[in-house]
């Protein structure tokens, strides 16, 4: 395998050549052959492609440039269906600086707005796992909801027992036929039972201006104070996802928010908050089945997974 990967390294595959020159006999004043290992997670299946054919680094800046130039223009004046061409032909470019070099977000709104685009953002999720975001999620979503909402009725002991209770209660006055409440209450639920800290990444608050507090990670629901019981944030005026302590995108729907979130770690290459890794692991593998080759669960996973089959 050693000998096969230096063949297709000297053949230009990106996705190994950018593993190649590590500390060998050869070459001695290397890196160590263990550190900073580019390699594919998540279910990337097309984690660091070449160039498309007849393609350049120059000529692929040339479309990005003027794909950003669309991005200038008012959402009106754009011109929709040579943006998502440009994008398209751009992805192998934009994989190599973000798994490279891994930019700042504030330097990746400005060379990749399309990114941040809702309708962009979905396509290039798409591109790299070969699934609809959306689709995918919601449909497991409503899938699991009902035993999830089961199983979460049932915890009566343990240290977020109490919480869970109230996150209950608080569904109980919600209207039954309101599938996102039932949606939000499955989420928001779900840290609490695998034991897990959202406060960090969860958040909410009252006034517009408070959305722009520091975060690596967040979802910062703004909403009336009475209208978040147990912290579930069932009814929102709008949702700001931030990322490295700035808002890069904002929604109406909680939900919706949250699915977002999950996309543009998988766009921009980023890690999983520390303290709910679990919550999107789930997500990762149990909702959206993508699979990142590790042979078992960690043990809470494994045990709710076992549970909902």
């Amino acid at each position: 395998m050693g000998n096969y990967r230096t063949k297709l390294s000297r053949a230009g595959i990106k996705e190994v050549a950018m593993n190649a020159g590590k500390r060998s006999r050869s070459n001695p004043e290397g890196a160590a052959s263990r550190a900073n290992i580019k390699r594919p997670r998540r279910g990337e299946v097309n984690f660091l492609p070449n160039y498309p054919l007849g393609e350049t680094k120059d000529t692929l800046e040339t479309m990005r440039l003027e794909m950003v130039e669309q991005f200038k223009r008012t959402s009106i004046e754009r011109d929709t269906v040579l943006i998502h061409q440009l994008m398209q032909r751009t992805f192998a470019l934009r994989r190599e600086e973000i798994v490279n070099s891994g930019p700042p977000i504030a330097e990746l709104k400005d060379r990749w707005p399309g990114l941040f685009s809702e309708a962009q953002l979905y396509t290039e999720f798409h591109r790299i796992t070969n699934q609809n975001l959306p689709h995918s999620f919601y449909a497991a979503l409503d899938k699991y909801t009902p035993l999830l909402l089961k199983l979460y009725k049932k915890k009566k002991t343990g240290s977020f027992a109490e919480k869970m209770e109230e996150v209950i209660m608080a569904y109980n006055v919600q209207d039954k036929n309101n599938i996102t409440a039932a949606r939000t209450t499955a989420l928001a639920g779900l840290p609490l039972y695998l034991k897990e800290d959202s406060s960090e990444v969860f958040k909410t608050c009252k006034d517009e201006l408070e959305a722009t507090q520091e975060g690596a990670v967040a979802l910062v629901a703004v909403v009336d104070e009475a209208e978040v019981p147990a912290g579930v944030p069932f009814e929102t005026h709008h949702v700001s996802i931030v990322l490295e302590d700035q808002v890069v995108m904002s929604h109406r729907s909680w939900t919706d928010s949250l699915v977002i979130l999950f996309g543009l770690i998988y766009a921009l290459h980023l890690s999983y908050p520390e303290k709910l890794s679990g919550f999107f692991e789930f997500i990762q593998v149990v909702l959206l089945n993508l699979d990142d080759g590790r042979k078992q669960l960690k043990p809470k996973l494994q045990s709710l997974r076992n549970e909902l089959e």
